[in-house]
């Protein structure tokens, strides 16, 4: 969970797993950030990321292994996805600002 631009590197996390065949044999990603449509997105470092996912998400067919859910700004439904990860005993990460 973090904003989609180059310093958090989400792109990186799923370039990460894409290339990992053990990783992906073992679980699946979520990745919840920034906008998932480039046209709705008025920051260009966040449109170039958003291409940069969706071109890692084809190169590395990860459809079915991988989730990517708009950044949400409802505190409830935020802990409401902690808690899905949760009980499938799945890991969380929070990219917080420096």
């Amino acid at each position: 969970m973090a904003k989609l631009d180059q310093v958090k590197n989400m792109t990186g996390l799923v370039e990460c797993f894409g290339k990992s065949s053990k990783l992906r044999e073992l679980v699946n990603l979520v990745v919840i950030g920034g906008n998932i449509d480039v046209q709705k997105s008025r920051d260009t470092e966040e449109m170039e990321e958003i291409e940069k996912m969706h071109s890692l998400i084809e190169k590395y067919k990860l459809h079915g292994q991988f989730r990517w859910i708009k950044a949400q700004v409802n505190r409830a439904r935020n802990g409401e996805l902690y808690r899905c990860i949760a009980d499938v005993k799945g890991a969380f990460v929070q990219v917080g600002e420096r």
